[in-house]
């Protein structure tokens, strides 16, 4: 009756971002008013932001002019979402869906937005920080088929990754941790842990931290049972570094590279490995296996799925003891 499809992509949302949320959290009729009067007309939508997010880097003018509000970071990072899901392709690739390359562009492009946002708050900025993480995470490696497979190997009964109808192969663990992929994955997975660490007990109401933490938790696990438990990484990671595919070349002529990018792309090549000795940090996985553990503990008050993730952990942890 409203003339819209019943089911539509979220890359085709023709919704415009709503008003910034100083108009919500006016406090007087005058201060609402004066915020009204202050808007700027939005002429683009949700899926006029995500197209020019796939555009050369620099060329997102929509990025450039607009200040998004953490709903909208929200929206848009679905959207990104819908995309890794469908990317996710082990057979062959599914018309019309960007490469694993294109999506990490898009998501640097996303990830330079929030950092260098002011209408966010901290707490804000790291619950979107959360959900980026979590994209970035499983564009490189599906969390949800590492969890499975690491089940099937070790005969764990688990319910929170579903099996899927069709016949997953297995992961060769002690292959993947030494890939390109496997070391951003865990970038990723420290960094959500560090986030979720940080946050107010009072956001532990938000969504997205449970699979979060235990797509960190997974990748934590693959590590250690690949022989890693202690693993060396940059004291300070470059993300739009640790995103790109090229991690030889520099900026350009008269652009050195920054230590925190120098340190990212030697980290990215395979070079914090034992064998070049200890660089940045050092972090033990069992260590943090553990602490997570506690933070499963915590979450269990406020989400059911967290019992079954912290069940599931605590067997995973004895099979890297």
């Amino acid at each position: 009756m409203s003339d819209g499809m019943p089911s539509v992509r979220h890359t085709a949302n023709r919704s415009r971002p709503p008003s910034t949320e100083a108009v919500f959290e006016a406090r007087t009729a005058d201060e609402w008013i004066s915020q009204l009067r202050a808007q700027v007309s939005v002429q683009f939508s949700f899926r006029s932001i995500v197209h020019s997010l796939f555009q050369p880097a620099g060329q997102a003018e929509i990025f450039n002019r607009h200040i998004f509000s953490a709903f909208s970071f929200r929206v848009i990072l679905e959207g990104i979402q819908s995309l890794v899901a469908d990317c996710d392709s082990e057979d062959f690739p599914i018309l019309g869906v960007p490469t694993k390359s294109e999506l990490r562009q898009a998501l640097a492009q996303v990830q330079c937005c929030i950092a260098n946002s002011p209408h966010l708050t901290d707490s804000e900025r790291l619950e979107t920080l959360l959900r980026w993480h979590t994209l970035c995470l499983d564009a490189c490696i599906d969390s949800a088929y590492l969890c499975r497979s690491i089940c099937a190997r070790y005969d764990i009964a688990q319910h929170v990754c579903p099996v899927r109808g069709a016949i997953e192969s297995d992961i060769d663990i002690i292959t993947w941790v030494h890939t390109v992929d496997a070391r951003r994955s865990l970038l990723h997975a420290i960094a959500i842990q560090e986030i979720v660490e940080q946050l107010p007990r009072g956001r532990a109401h938000v969504i997205h931290i449970p699979s979060s933490l235990f797509a960190a938790a997974t990748v934590y696990v693959v590590f250690s049972l690949g022989g890693q438990n202690n693993v060396n990484t940059p004291s300070i990671i470059d993300w739009q570094t640790a995103l790109a595919t090229d991690f030889n070349s520099g900026l350009g002529p008269g652009q050195p590279d920054s230590i925190s990018q120098f340190e990212t792309k030697r980290y990215m090549r395979g070079e914090y490995s034992s064998i070049f000795g200890k660089m940045g940090t050092t972090q033990n996985l069992l260590y943090e296996l553990n602490s997570m553990q506690k933070l499963f503990r915590c979450l269990c008050s406020q989400w059911g799925i967290a019992y079954d993730m912290a069940d599931v952990l605590d067997q995973w942890n004895a099979l890297c003891h």
